[in-house]
C-alpha cells in the first residue's frame, strides 16, 4: 500500500488534471437518487476532489478522504472542497454517513484490507445508507513496475462482501473506461445497508 500511495503523491499534479474533468454524472446521479436531501456523503479515495465538489453542488454535505497527501492538498486548494488524509481501510467515522462513494479506490486493497473496509461499514454507513463501489473487471492481482498494487474483484466477491456487511445490491452496471483505455471495463455497484 505504501508504494501505491508514494506513486500517487509523485504523480499528483498530472493525475489531478487527467481525472478532474472525467464525466461521472450518470453514475453520481444514480447513486444520489437514493440519498435524502442534504445528505452527509463521503468520497473514499477522493483523488482530485471532482466528485466531492459535484455532491456539494447537489446540496449535500460532502467531504473526501484520500491516502495521498498531495492529492488532498490539490483538491482543497483547487476545488476548495473539504478533504482529509486517511486510510480508508482503518478509517472509522465519528458519526455514520448517509452515503459512501468509493470510485476506483477499492482496487488498491488486498483481500484482508477489503474485509476490514467492509467490516467497518457498521460504523461508517447509516442503516438505510447507500454505498457506491466501482472496481476494474478481469484484471490481474499484483504490483506493477511503478509500485502500484491492484487487485481483481469479481461481481460475486463484491456481492459476498456487501452481503456480509448487511448491504443489499440495488443496481449493477458494467461501463467502459471513462479515461478511454481500450479493453478496460468497470463494474459499478450501488447497495443499501439494511436497517
Amino acid at each position: 500500500m505504501r508504494s501505491t500511495i508514494d506513486y500517487y503523491n509523485r504523480i499528483a499534479d498530472s493525475y489531478y488534471w487527467t481525472t478532474v474533468g472525467i464525466d461521472m454524472s450518470k453514475l453520481r446521479n444514480a447513486f444520489a437518487a437514493y440519498l435524502p436531501a442534504e445528505a452527509r456523503v463521503i468520497d473514499l479515495g477522493c483523488g482530485s476532489g471532482r466528485d466531492v465538489m459535484a455532491f456539494g453542488d447537489m446540496g449535500h454535505e460532502a467531504s473526501g478522504l484520500d491516502a495521498s497527501k498531495e492529492l488532498v492538498e490539490l483538491a482543497k486548494e483547487r476545488l476548495e472542497v473539504k478533504a482529509s488524509v486517511g486510510d480508508m481501510v482503518t478509517w472509522r467515522a465519528s458519526e455514520p454517513y448517509d452515503g459512501i462513494w468509493c470510485c476506483a479506490s477499492l482496487i488498491h486493497l488486498n483481500e484482508e484490507e477489503k474485509k476490514r473496509f467492509f467490516g467497518n461499514l457498521q460504523y461508517n454507513l447509516k442503516p438505510g445508507g447507500v454505498i457506491y463501489i466501482s472496481v476494474k473487471e478481469g484484471i490481474e492481482t499484483g504490483t506493477d513496475e511503478e509500485g502500484v498494487y491492484t487487485s481483481n474483484c469479481t461481481a460475486e466477491e463484491l456481492k459476498s462482501f456487501l452481503n456480509g456487511a448487511g448491504c443489499e445490491i440495488l443496481e449493477t452496471v458494467v461501463t467502459e473506461d471513462a479515461m478511454g483505455r481500450p479493453g478496460v471495463k468497470w463494474l459499478n455497484v450501488i447497495a443499501k445497508k439494511r436497517g
